[in-house]
């Protein structure tokens, strides 16, 4: 039998095939990612990147609108026509996603899939291997890529922010925010976490408060303005510190220690890890808790459950955070009263909100 004679490609062919393979598989649609970011991808030469453009072209998988860098996937490659209604989800990271809390990683993969059976479309892209201005070009080329409707930056990162804020996509961010109105925060607000806390702090006897918010830089007049109207309604007194100065052990000791004094008989930690610098503190005072000071960690993680004496705390679990995210993919909002009730759910009571202190 004679042999069979492959056909023998080049470079450029081949390069072609695998743009066209990740437009129809990824579901790329609108206006191609530039002629450099494909060529970093691929770690071939600009001339090569640019020779499988016109193939592509060619082959009609392209369609150029004229103009530089006016290239864009025709209609009717599959993946380049979004149903109507349709939602397409980006999702970016500075970091890997193994990086974050196991309950943050599972969150964002139920959320993915949550999405994805519902029909919409869901990616998660690590930028963590860039930096500055490149990580903002390999932003912009995501959304170049994907055209999604909304986009959730994992932490306020302005080298991604600023690849995303050119596009129309709604944009969110899932820890904390930057100064920008066109952000969406879809971190907790406080002020219904407090409200939950005391519904089972008051009943002990707990009537002073203290409230550490350190090394806390973002906007937070809400959560503020909540709990104040709070301290009102209920006639209890609570005691705000918030200061951008670095969370240790040091600076929140000084804190801790004046509120004590005064007969604060619990505190309200906004975080899991903003208790775990208190911890020292209490040691050297020879304080325990729940014996001298109920402890709340406002948020908490699996890993708060497994400290003993067991912190109370609203637990954050995977599906409180798809739910969280997926609230505002389905209505463009925050809905406070419905993340109130994913909260409510998960309050988990601990050791440390009792017994009620002896005045």
């Amino acid at each position: 039998m004679a042999p069979r004679n492959f056909e023998r490609k080049s470079i450029f062919e081949h390069l072609a095939d695998a743009i066209e393979g990740q437009i129809r598989v990824e579901g790329w649609r609108g206006l191609l990612p530039s002629g450099r970011d494909l060529a970093r991808q691929h770690k071939v030469s600009l001339p090569t990147v640019q020779k499988a453009i016109a193939l592509l072209l060619q082959r009609k998988v392209l369609l150029s609108r004229g103009g530089k860098r006016r290239v864009e996937v025709a209609a009717g490659v599959s993946g380049s026509q979004r149903a109507v209604g349709r939602n397409e989800v980006l999702v970016l990271s500075n970091l890997p996603l193994v990086a974050y809390d196991s309950s943050i990683a599972m969150g964002i993969q139920q959320l993915g899939e949550t999405l994805k059976a519902k029909g919409d479309g869901f990616r998660f892209v690590d930028l963590s291997h860039l930096e500055g201005a490149g990580r903002r070009k390999a932003a912009h080329a995501e959304m170049t890529k994907s055209r999604p409707t909304h986009c959730v930056l994992m932490t306020p990162d302005a080298s991604l922010f600023a690849g995303v804020s050119g596009h129309q996509a709604k944009i969110a961010s899932l820890f904390g925010s930057l100064r920008s109105k066109r952000i969406t925060s879809l971190g907790v607000r406080y002020g219904y976490l407090v409200e939950i806390a005391l519904k089972r702090l008051i009943p002990l006897g707990h009537r002073h408060f203290l409230m550490p918010f350190l090394n806390r830089k973002n906007k937070m007049q809400s959560s503020m303005a909540a709990i104040a109207k709070i301290e009102q309604e209920l006639g209890v007194r609570i005691d705000v510190l918030r200061s951008s100065q670095p969370l240790t052990t040091e600076n929140l000791g000084r804190f801790l220690r004046r509120g004590l004094e005064h007969g604060a008989t619990a505190v309200l930690f906004p975080q899991w890890t903003d208790f775990l610098p208190a911890v020292a503190f209490f040691a050297k005072q020879n304080l325990e808790f729940p014996r001298d000071v109920s402890i709340v960690a406002l948020v908490g993680i699996s890993h708060a459950r497994q400290y003993s004496p067991s912190i109370a705390c609203c637990l954050s679990s995977p599906a409180s955070i798809a739910q969280q995210a997926e609230i505002w993919i389905r209505s463009d909002n925050v809905d406070d009263e419905a993340y109130r009730m994913v909260y409510e759910n998960s309050w988990q009571q601990g050791a440390s909100i009792g017994p009620a202190p002896k005045r």
